[in-house]
């Protein structure tokens, strides 16, 4: 690996152009054809030999300008923290090894759309945007618990599964509850003011996060303006700008608390924003119960009315008949 980190980019790439490609097999994986590529991963569907399922194959992606030995390292980190977690809405690691071209994650293979490939297509619906929402907050309660931070929430982290259900991907930056911050991590659009200041982050950085994600799909645009080089969300006495859309005021609230640029004034981590989503779902359900598609008040079922009317057309059937 210090060798690989040494060589010139060229030799590096060449180097996995024959390690990596459609059809090679690595360890017990088959590589069938190449998903994508990040910042520093590159994803293979793979079939597994031994098992007989199809999976992902993340591996380091060399480039020009990759720091081999550092990205090994994040590759690590995702592998430790997603083995920490278990959990119906986060991404399952299966396996963990390494080839000549480095270390590699095997993760389950999920069919469907990222949450960034849903928002391309337009605004989400309510009931759509926040059942997204409460997935997430699902797996931020789960990983928080654990001690587990994201650190990198953003609409492409957020896959939508063919069958409905919502997973977090890449905790490749996630860092240990309280272990202090090396450099400055995450997605200019979705970061929190701690994370631009470089202050200590913890899980309220990823509620923050996950606010901004759900307001953006509902609204199509941030709650605050943000650049590579700053965000509005540093500007003295800053608000989210959530006016011009169409929400109910508890989500509102719930919203501009989760938004707030002070930590302390967001909820506590993924438990309560969780809490908070779904109590304003819990209030949405109410008012479907007693409100017709008209907009017109449902009119309660009433079983003794029924009862009434059969009872009666029976005893008219019975007296008809004797008097045949």
């Amino acid at each position: 690996m210090k060798r690989l980190a040494r060589a010139p980019a060229e030799d590096v790439e060449r180097s996995w152009k024959q390690v990596l490609f459609p059809g090679a097999t690595i360890g017990r994986f088959e590589l069938v054809r190449e998903l994508g590529r990040g910042g520093f991963g590159i994803v293979y569907e793979a079939r597994d030999r031994q098992l007989g399922r199809t999976v992902a194959f993340k591996a380091v992606r060399p480039g020009r300008n990759s720091m081999v030995l550092y990205r090994q390292q994040r590759l690590q980190k995702e592998a430790e923290a997603v083995a920490s977690l278990a959990h119906p809405n986060i991404v399952s690691l299966f396996d963990v090894g390494s080839c000549e071209g480095g270390p590699y994650l095997i993760f389950e293979l999920l069919k469907g759309e990222t949450l960034f490939e849903r928002m391309a297509r337009g605004r989400l619906p309510l009931a759509e945007a926040l059942e997204i929402a409460i997935q997430v907050a699902w797996a931020l309660d789960h990983a928080h618990a654990a001690g587990v931070v994201h650190r990198d929430l953003k609409p492409s982290n957020v896959f939508l599964c063919a069958a409905g259900q919502s997973k977090v991907l890449d905790f490749g930056i996630a860092d240990v509850l309280g272990a202090p911050v090396a450099a400055t991590t995450g997605t200019p659009a979705y970061m929190a003011p701690e994370q631009w200041l470089g202050r200590p982050q913890d899980a309220r950085t990823d509620v923050f996060s996950a606010a901004a994600m759900l307001f953006e799909s509902l609204s199509g645009r941030l709650p605050y303006e943000a650049t590579r080089d700053g965000t509005a969300a540093l500007a003295k006495d800053a608000r989210p700008a959530l006016g011009g859309t169409a929400m109910p005021p508890p989500l509102r609230r719930l919203l501009e608390r989760a938004l707030d640029p002070e930590p302390t004034r967001r909820p506590a981590g993924g438990k309560a924003w969780l809490s908070g989503l779904l109590e304003v779902q819990e209030s949405l359900d109410s008012v479907r119960e007693v409100a017709a598609p008209t907009g017109e008040r449902k009119q309660p079922w009433r079983p003794a009315i029924w009862i009434v009317a059969v009872a009666v057309v029976l005893v008219a059937l019975g007296a008809y008949l004797r008097f045949l």
